[in-house]
């Protein structure tokens, strides 16, 4: 147990030279002397000696003044060094893990170098003997389980699994699976048996569950539902069966074809982020030769903003017969529907909830988003200039093979005038409209179904839209 500390105070000893001047000093606080007398005594002025009394009256004061309970407070620089040596202590400590992490790293990587985990490659495989049902693996148990657990160590030291495994020489799913083997206790290497090729009824019920399942189904578990195959054998099969998928998928397709400019234009919005605010550009372009005939930009995607590009649409490149319009509100609006009227434009409208129908136009905006970080940067009122000209390099500069190597320009710019009757054109859409929702049944689809497939059939007998069966996208 600490003793207690001494808190007494012993008498000071006065210097032989100050006795003379304590003296009068405690006379005059005694009130024996005045300070103009103490002063004279001394051989001082009265503001000299007046100065010392005073002084000594401080520390006095202050000797005897009451401290405050508890330990004594830290001073600012104190505290602040020890703050200071705290984080040291903290940085210093985690730099030294980090040191030793990746010391432990580096003999990892030197035993992979050094060939205690020798990185795991594809090999010829030996040739089997006409008797033997084996395979001789050139890796054996142990080397497997050195090239485990030193992907394990590498990813205990911070490494990602991907990192861990290009150093170790092996692919993810090996890992995956050498690791699924040993938490059920299972050896990582499975001795390959020489197997027969898949039966024809194999082959079957591999294929049927993969259409069933809609190529969901995995490799291995396709080895447990069918006896006497191996995870190989299914993966390819699986693989056989996913193409056949794919051409059955693609030999259904409808692939249409707008045959002349004019005829088909469509138009969408984009949402776009500037460097004050945001605001919507819609785009149209012609659905024949990919130009982009308009851009505008606006605060709200709203029927005024639509009016207003369809009218600025038609005033600078002429009315098309049809406008391609997905099923926003804005597009169905009066104000619309005056313009498209005012120049006799009919409106296709795709089936609801189907992306499909207007993939010209997301394709066209695909290509359109790679300028939207620098459109980012720029103030609002400076995007719709700078869309317009991107527009015009995409139409003025860019090849394309679907135009025998041409530009959207050049194409437009030499496209012929297209006469057409749009009111014998509308009076046969309206005939046919009625026609077909006589025979249609239309319970659960769109009111507008048989508008869509008047206009449609209506453009295939001018020759301007044409639907071919088998597809390649």
């Amino acid at each position: 147990m600490a003793k207690p500390k001494k808190t007494y105070t012993p008498a000071p000893q006065v210097a032989p030279e100050l006795a003379e001047r304590l003296q009068v000093v405690l006379e005059v606080l005694a009130g024996q002397r005045s300070v103009a007398q103490a002063a004279r005594s001394l051989g001082l002025s009265r503001n000299h000696f007046q100065t010392i009394l005073h002084r000594g009256l401080e520390g006095l004061v202050l000797a005897i003044s009451p401290r405050p309970s508890g330990r004594p407070a830290k001073s600012e620089q104190e505290a602040s060094l020890e703050a200071q040596l705290q984080t040291l202590s903290r940085d210093n400590a985690r730099l030294r893990e980090q040191v030793g992490s990746t010391e432990r790293l580096l003999q990892a990587a030197s035993g992979l170098l050094q060939g205690r985990i020798r990185p795991m490659r594809r090999e010829g495989r030996p040739k089997k003997s006409a008797t033997s049902d084996e395979a001789v693996d050139p890796e054996p148990e142990s080397e497997r389980q050195c090239t485990l657990q030193g992907v394990e160590d590498m990813k205990r030291l911070g490494l990602t699994t991907s990192f861990a495994c290009a150093i170790a020489g092996v692919h993810e799913s090996t890992v995956r699976r050498w690791q699924a083997r040993m938490r059920c206790g299972e050896p990582l290497l499975r001795p390959r048996r020489a197997r027969c090729p898949p039966g024809a009824e194999q082959v079957r019920r591999v294929s049927d569950l993969v259409h069933s399942l809609n190529g969901l189904v995995g490799a291995e578990s396709l080895r447990h539902s069918v006896d006497g195959i191996s995870r190989r054998q299914a993966a390819h099969l699986k693989a056989q069966t996913l193409t056949e998928m794919e051409r059955e998928r693609k030999a259904q397709l409808v692939r249409v074809t707008v045959s002349s400019p004019d005829v088909m234009r469509g138009m969408d919005g984009m949402y776009l982020h500037g460097a004050d605010g945001s605001l919507h550009a819609l785009f149209v372009a012609d659905a024949a030769v990919a130009y982009r005939t308009m851009v505008r930009t606006g605060p709200h995607y709203d029927a005024k903003l639509v009016a207003e590009v369809l009218a600025a649409d038609v005033a600078n490149n002429g009315a098309p017969l049809v406008y391609r319009l997905d099923r926003a509100r804005a597009h169905d609006a009066a104000a619309v529907r005056e313009v498209l009227k005012a120049h006799q434009i009919l409106v296709l409208h795709g089936p609801p909830h189907f992306p499909q129908f207007y993939g010209q136009h997301e394709r066209q905006n695909r290509e359109h988003r790679a300028w939207t970080g620098e459109l980012a940067l720029l103030p609002l009122e400076e995007i719709e200039r700078r869309l317009e000209e991107l527009i015009k390099a995409v139409n003025e500069v860019w090849r394309r093979r679907t135009l025998d190597w041409k530009t959207a320009y050049e194409v437009w710019i030499a496209r012929p005038r297209l006469v057409v009757d749009r009111t014998a054109l509308c009076e046969e859409v309206m005939q046919r409209t009625a026609r077909i929702a006589r025979q249609l049944e239309h319970r659960g689809q769109p009111a507008d179904l048989a508008e869509r497939l008047a206009i449609e059939q209506a453009l295939q007998t001018r020759g301007y839209l044409r639907q071919t069966i088998g597809g390649w996208c």
